[in-house]
């Protein structure tokens, strides 16, 4: 992969996490550490829970 290639993966990644949109990638990998032997909740239901939790507990956001 040339340079330009590899800072625009950087770059997309760096944008994910402050976005959020990893959440439930990090959310699979601490449940398989912490919980190896109950199967995670489904993506959709990850979301949901999360998005009544931020509207609960409101945090400082933009929006």
């Amino acid at each position: 992969m040339n340079a330009l290639a590899v800072g625009l993966v950087k770059a997309g990644r760096y944008l994910k996490a402050v976005m959020g949109d990893d959440a439930y990638e990090i959310y699979l990998a601490h449940h398989a550490a912490t919980h190896p032997d109950t199967p995670p909740m489904p993506e959709r239901m990850f979301w949901r829970e999360r998005d009544d939790e931020q509207d609960h507990n409101p945090q400082g956001r933009c929006c």
